[in-house]
């Protein structure tokens, strides 16, 4: 029953949520207002801008007090087809000495919305680590993803998990 209602007020929620209009960091791609569907043809580079993967965030300061902070070209390096940015040589060498601990879960995609069968750009500074991963989430309207997520953490991460292995099969 519980899960049966809070996908009801997922479905009110998204229904009745418009997305507001926000900046976009340097680099970042610009929120769409309903995502992708999780079906549909998905291109894994979309929130990726010119390959710059988290918006130039820099992905070991999500683990660092103060975090997150935007990276610089000056320190990058480029991983798994997308750039890196740091903000200092210190975080780099940090990333190059265990790059899988720093890069967010999904390929940088909203936990939530995945798991709830949309593919969408987060707001970069939303984030969590959780399980020693780092997750990231929009913020659309009054909903805050990353709140929803903590609603019911174990099963929307399975369900992300599941759609995110169904997305990589559909490349």
């Amino acid at each position: 029953m519980r899960n049966q209602h809070l996908t009801s007020v997922f479905f009110l929620l998204a229904a009745f949520t418009a997305a507001p209009a926000q900046e976009t960091a340097p680099g970042m791609m610009p929120k769409s207002e309903s995502g992708v569907p999780l079906h549909s043809e998905v291109d894994l580079a979309m929130c990726h801008p010119d390959g710059v993967a988290i918006g130039g965030y820099d992905a070991v300061s999500y683990r660092q007090p103060g975090g997150p902070i935007m990276g610089t070209a000056d320190y990058e390096r480029e991983f798994d087809g997308r750039i890196y940015r740091f903000a200092s040589e210190d975080n780099l060498s940090t990333f190059d000495a265990d790059p899988q601990r720093y890069l967010p879960a999904y390929s940088g995609f909203c936990a939530i919305t995945l798991a709830l069968g949309r593919v969408v750009c987060p707001d970069y500074t939303n984030f969590q680590i959780d399980n020693d991963r780092l997750y990231l989430f929009e913020i659309t309207g009054f909903t805050n993803g990353r709140t929803l997520w903590n609603s019911n953490a174990d099963g929307f991460r399975q369900r992300a998990n599941e759609n995110y292995s169904r997305l990589l099969d559909l490349q």
